[in-house]
């Protein structure tokens, strides 16, 4: 998951949103998304000094579900029980098979 604050601080210092995207690895639309409501108060880019923690409180106000974890570890205990079967799984996959499995496998 993106740290949406880094979105923020990058953002604010001056770098576009296409860059963000790409360092970030999220589509731009995603970006725009997160700086919707900064824009929208007004906050631009170059503006006074703001820390991490400055961005964190107006992040809360903003996303409230980003903030709460509680909200994204409902799961985690659903999917611990299936561990043991998602590293076998993620063991027996190699990159000859994924070859295959993009590009259909050739006998040498």
């Amino acid at each position: 998951m993106v740290d949406i604050t880094e979105i923020y601080v990058h953002w604010y210092a001056g770098r576009s949103k296409s860059a963000l995207a790409a360092s970030v690895g999220v589509d731009r639309k995603t970006v725009r998304k997160y700086l919707a409501p900064a824009e929208a108060s007004g906050i631009i880019p170059g503006g006074p000094p703001m820390s991490e923690a400055d961005w964190a409180g107006l992040i809360e106000g903003w996303f409230p579900g980003l903030v709460d974890r509680r909200l994204r570890q409902v799961t985690w205990s659903d999917i611990d029980e299936h561990r043991d079967y998602i590293k076998d799984l993620l063991g027996t996959v190699t990159v000859s098979t994924r070859r295959c499995h993009l590009f259909g496998c050739v006998a040498v």
